[in-house]
This record gives structure tokens, sequence and C-alpha cells, in this order.
């Protein structure tokens, strides 16, 4: 399309003439003459001060306009108020933000386990949809009414000065934009939007000042908009430049499309693949009937090697929203954030993405007693290290993921309440639905709906060293339990023999009964006891298995274990087998995840990654096979894939030479980003994976 890419070059050309960012302290200052008042409206007069006052950015050639340009002394982001340097001012606020796992909330058991990451905590307080369907319906003064009907306690006041934040940051950017932007952008400071144009706007200045998180269902919400407009070729150029606008960002903004399939469906499909950018994070929603034209457009877009868009099982997620008593309306319209995180748009509090569960941890914690090798601490319940049979094994693991279980669900709902006690998420109490009309904020259970979402990293690895205790210990008895842990402890020093035996022991990933099934018993065990355990606010728990770079930091503080990996190394990479270890081709690694249970249960996601050969894609027959695959797999009951499509030998030469490469994406976790900015472990990761 010319159209996409003129508008490329002109972003590309203004790309590295950014000029620097201007100091403020505008929030510190704001925060700090408002310390005394409760956390939501402190927050809300501090982040007003920001919007009414910080340095913005506007290009003359942009559409969709609207950045900051200020370096703060302090801001909020959803691990709550930041701050940056030293004094009282500065000081004084930072003692009244939330504490990352703060140590004075959790027992002595709970810390043990977060020192050893094995049931721990992000730094974050998850991510958001806000109501962007209900925004573009009614409008900024829509909501405006909407607060002018309940008592004026502080709690409104609060979202009253947020909306009069959003506001008078509109009216700025309309005071420095183009003369076309200008009026978009005054008549979404009064008005609901009319066109296409005023309606990209309005989600842009709400996703932007919302830190850039996640769009929900954009061709949904957008559709009518779209459709009215007559003029095609002004869409596509708006479109790409909102495109722009999220490159520029360079984070992780997730955008749900499909379900419901229409023309922008497609366009948001193929400007992304003319683009070729990392972003946006593009998750497509398949149904059995999709649309053959939205069929071509991904196979096209995930053969040009972004990674994008990730496919989703329709029926599946919204089933299982629904069994979980989340209404059929709502659980129709749920869309993605983060990598891959299930959410009710404008509707929920998930706390997605909030607990990160290290199973491969756990599981050697069960070889050692509960003691951490790494410390000597009784980290885990204590449980026998000399052992008769498998089964009495097996025991001791379900005993260690048990008792990690309940500590990390008794550490959430604490930590959780904490950070609705000290910080006050404004923006996105104003734009969730039940805040407002319960008049409790978006970490005080608020929301319509509230869960707690976590990602279990190391299952595959656990499966995997379960079966070759069970193999080698106790069926073939090629050594002893404790010669083994002689060996694990020397990190298969001096053991290549047994290093080698043990790698090439059977793998999940591969079709093979044995493993698959105690794969299938570890996930049952833990999708259920986390479903069945209650949140804070009124919803439960929802394990999933998208781990973004989880499993690089998970590995690290994991010493050698029994299916051939080396202390410190990557775990298995989501639902997916480990490293290099799908031997027996696409359609195994397949069915080995199909049998996984996660069909019972409302999971986050289990995200599969696969990597096709580019000549996968360059014949009609090979492409058909794919998209045969793919259908398949979804008929069956997968939940979802997303591929790479890329050779070992390229990613070897962008490793080693970086600069000639600035431009290659894969797919990591959950996401796509560019290769040469990824860790090298997180690159030797990627390139082991089994491409077909």
């Amino acid at each position: 399309m010319k159209i996409v890419q003129n508008r490329k070059n002109l972003f590309l050309k203004r790309r590295g003439s950014r000029p620097a960012a201007v100091p403020s302290d505008f929030y510190l200052t704001a925060f700090h003459e408002n310390i005394n008042e409760i956390p939501i409206l402190r927050e809300a007069r501090a982040v007003y001060a920001y919007w009414a006052n910080a340095e913005l950015l506007v290009y003359p050639e942009e559409r969709i306009v609207g950045f900051f340009n200020a370096d703060e002394s302090a801001g909020f982001h959803y691990g709550g108020t930041w701050v940056k340097g030293k004094g009282e001012i500065a000081d004084a606020v930072r003692a009244c933000g939330y504490k990352y796992l703060n140590p004075n909330i959790f027992n002595e058991n709970e810390l043990l386990q977060i020192e050893a990451h094995a049931s721990t905590s992000t730094w974050f307080a998850g991510h958001g949809v806000l109501d962007f369907e209900r925004v573009l319906e009614v409008g900024l003064a829509g909501y405006r009414k909407e607060i002018a009907q309940y008592s004026r306690n502080d709690f409104y006041v609060a979202l009253d000065t947020v909306l009069d934040g959003v506001a008078v940051f509109i009216r700025r950017l309309a005071t420095i934009a183009n003369p076309e932007s200008a009026a978009v952008l005054t008549h979404i400071a009064k008005n609901p939007p009319e066109t296409f144009h005023q309606a990209l706007q309005l989600v842009w200045v709400l996703h932007l000042l919302d830190n850039n998180d996640s769009f929900g269902r954009f061709d949904y919400y957008l559709r009518r908009f779209f459709e009215a407009e007559t003029d095609r070729n002004n869409a596509i150029d708006l479109l790409t430049d909102f495109w722009c606008k999220i490159e520029a960002v360079e984070e992780i903004q997730n955008m749900t499309i499909g379900g419901d399939y229409s023309e922008l469906t497609r366009l948001c499909i193929e400007v992304t693949k003319e683009l070729g950018f990392k972003g946006p994070n593009l998750c497509l929603r398949v149904t059995p009937d999709m649309p053959e034209d939205i069929w071509t457009a991904a196979l096209d877009c995930i053969g040009s090697g972004i990674g994008l868009p990730a496919l989703y099982h329709d029926e599946m997620y919204t089933n299982a929203l629904i069994r979980s008593g989340v209404a059929a309306d709502a659980a129709a319209n749920y869309c993605f954030a983060g990598c891959s995180q299930i959410m009710i748009p404008g509707q929920c509090n998930f706390a997605n993405d909030i607990g990160m569960f290290n199973v491969g941890k756990l599981f050697e914690l069960s070889l050692y007693g509960g003691i951490d090798p790494a410390s000597g601490k009784q980290v885990g319940v204590k449980t026998d290290t000399d052992f008769t049979s498998y089964d009495d094994f097996y025991n001791a693991f379900i005993k260690q993921l048990e008792y990690g279980c309940e500590l990390q669900a008794s550490m959430h709902n604490k930590d959780l309440v904490e950070r609705g006690r000290v910080d006050g998420f404004a923006l996105r109490s104003l734009f969730t639905r039940g805040c407002m009309e319960n008049g409790l904020g978006f970490y005080e259970g608020g929301a319509a709906y509230n869960h707690v979402q976590l990602e279990m990293i190391g299952i595959t690895n656990a499966a995997d060293c379960l079966y070759a205790i069970k193999k080698a210990v106790f069926e073939e008895k090629k050594l002893t339990f404790s010669e083994l842990i002689n060996i694990l402890r020397s990190d298969w020093s001096d053991a290549e023999n047994w290093h080698e035996y043990f790698c090439n022991l059977p793998k999940f990933g591969n079709d093979h009964e044995e493993v698959d099934t105690i794969r299938t018993e570890i996930s049952d065990y833990l999708y259920s006891w986390f479903n069945l355990s209650p949140g804070p606010f009124g919803g439960f728990y929802v394990p999933g298995e998208v781990i973004f770079t989880a499993h690089e930091h998970c590995g690290a503080v994991t010493g050698a274990t029994p299916d051939g990996r080396k202390s410190g190394e990557v775990l298995a990479d989501s639902v997916g087998a480990s490293q290099g270890m799908s031997k027996e081709g696409s359609t195994a690694l397949m069915n080995s995840v199909l049998k996984l249970p996660y069909a019972d249960y409302l999971l986050t996601s289990v995200a599969l990654n696969m990597r096709f050969l580019p000549d996968m894609f360059n014949t009609p027959r090979s492409r058909e096979g794919i998209h045969a695959l793919l259908r398949s797999y979804f008929l069956q009951g997968g939940m979802q894939v997303q591929i790479n499509v890329c050779d070992v030998s390229t990613l070897k030469k962008a490793q080693e030479n970086p600069e000639h490469y600035p431009d290659l994406i894969v797919r990591v976790g959950g996401y796509s980003d560019y290769f040469v900015r990824l860790s090298k472990g997180l690159q030797d990761e990627i390139i082991t994976r089994t491409g077909f």
C-alpha cells in the first residue's frame, strides 16, 4: 500500500530527531501538596498537574497526536507512584506509594519463597483495558453527567479531577496541533466522537494517559466509525498514523481483533504487515467460520516474519468466562492485555500477570526436601529425601506444589489489598464499570469482575524431570536417587555420558503418552487449585502459561534438573516443549498440547510458540498445509498459537552482527520484539526452538 509506505517514511524520518525531554516535577509537587488526602484524590490531583503542565510533543505531519516530552521527577505507572532523586519532598512522596513486595506485610514462609523466586510477584499491578466502547458512545461529557449523580465525597471529587485532567490535556494538544487535528481535538474535548478520525484520537489520548497498555477490541468498537468513513484512503492513512504512534512508544501494546469480522479487521492485519513493526501485539480471535480473506491476511502477515497476529480459539475463551459466572454478553466481548492475558474490557480488574509461579524451582526444592541448594534455607515444606518408589517422589513434589500454591495465594491476597490501600489507580477507576457505581477504586474491588491472574513457568521441565526419574531411577535402575542428586549438584560436571542419556530421554511435545500424561496431571492440579482459590475482591485465581520473559530469570535461579538442563539455563517456553526437544514435528507437538486440560478451567491463556522455516510460506502447497494444520488444531480444541517464521542461520548472523539486523522481529513469550534488543539468553532460547 503506497499510503502506508508514505506514512511510514514520514515516521522514520522524524524518529531519530525527537528533542530532549524537559525536566519537570509537576506530579511530585502536586502529590506532596495533597499528601494527606485519600490515595485516589492525591493521585488524581498529581496526574492533573502533570497532564495540565508537562511539555508536549506534536509533529506537524501527524494526524493522530499526543506525546509527552517531559522528564518528570515522579509519576504514576501501574506499579504505583515512582519517584526519582532524593530530598525531603521526594522521600515523603516515595514513602506513601506502593513498595514492591513490602516485607512488612508477609510472613517468614512467604518471604523465603519470594527470596528464592519460587512463589513470587511482578512489580506492577496488572494490565488493564479502559472502557473504550462506552467512552466513544457517551464522550467525556457523558462521564461528567454520571459523576454528578453521586454525592460529592472525595472519591467522586477524584474522578471529576481526572476527567478535568483528560479534557485539559486534549485542549492543550489542540493549541499546538495542525488545524485538522486541532478541530478534531476541540470536538472530542466536549462531545462524543462522530468520525473515524475523532474516535481514533480519543482512543489514543486515553491509551497514552493510561500508560500505553491495551486497546481492547479495537476493530469492534471502532467499526461503526470506520464504516461511516467514505474515503478508504483517508481511513488507511489515519490507521497507519495510529500504528506509528504505537511503534514510537516501544512498549508491548496489546490489540484484540476478530471474533466479529469486518473490513477493518482485515485492514488492521494488512497495515501491520505493510509497516513491519513489532506491534501492536495483535491478537486474532479465530472462529470456525472466520472468512477466508481474514485467514489470507493473517497468514500473509505471519509469513512476513513479524510473529503477528497470534491466534486464539474464540469459543473456548467465551465458554470459560461464562462458566466462571461472567454474563454472556460481557464474555462475548472478551479481549487480551499485555501478552495474552484475558480481560473483560472496561469491566474488570483481573490483576493480569501479577503472579509468577516458578514450577521449575518448586520441582528443584522437591529434590532436596524443601531446602533451596542455592541458599541452604528451608524454603519449601520439609519432605523426604530418600525415596523407595516413583510415587513417593511424585507425592513429595505435589506437597511442594501445594505449599507453594498456598503461599502464592496468601501473599497476593495481602499484596493486592496493600496496593489499593496506598495507591488510587484514578484513571482506571474512572473508566472501569462498577467503580463509579460502587464508590470503590480499581484496587478496592470496585470493578464489575475481579480475579487474580498469574503465570506458571517450568511445568514442562517438571514433567520431563519426573519422567526421567521414573524411567532412570525407579524402572531401569540406571542409577540411584542419591547418585542423581550428586550429579545435579555438580551441574553435570564430569558426567557427560549421563547428561547425554538424560537429554535423550522422551520429552513433552513429541506425542509421547507417558510424558504427556505427567504434564497433564501437573497442569490439572495447578489449574484446579488456583481456580478454587478465592481472591481478595470476590473473584478467584486464574492461572496461565504466557511467560513473557520470565523463563529466563526463573531459570537463572533454578539449579540443574534431571531433564538435562544445566544450572541457570532458561526454563521451557510457555506451554510448549523444552528448547530443541520437539523432535517429532509440528503435529506431534500440537497433539501433546491438545492433551492438556485447559478446556475445563478459566485460564489467562496457554501460549504455544511454534517456529516455521520461511520456505513453508513461499509455496501455495506448503502454505495451505500450515493453514490446514492451524484449522485442525483449533477444531480439536487448541487454545492459542503464535508463530515465528525464521531460520537459525539468520538468527545466528543477527546475534553476531546486530547492527545489520535492526528490524528482525521474533515472537518471544506472548509478544513480538526486535531480536537484537533481547538478552543473549532469550536470543539463545529462540535459536534453539525447534523449526518445522
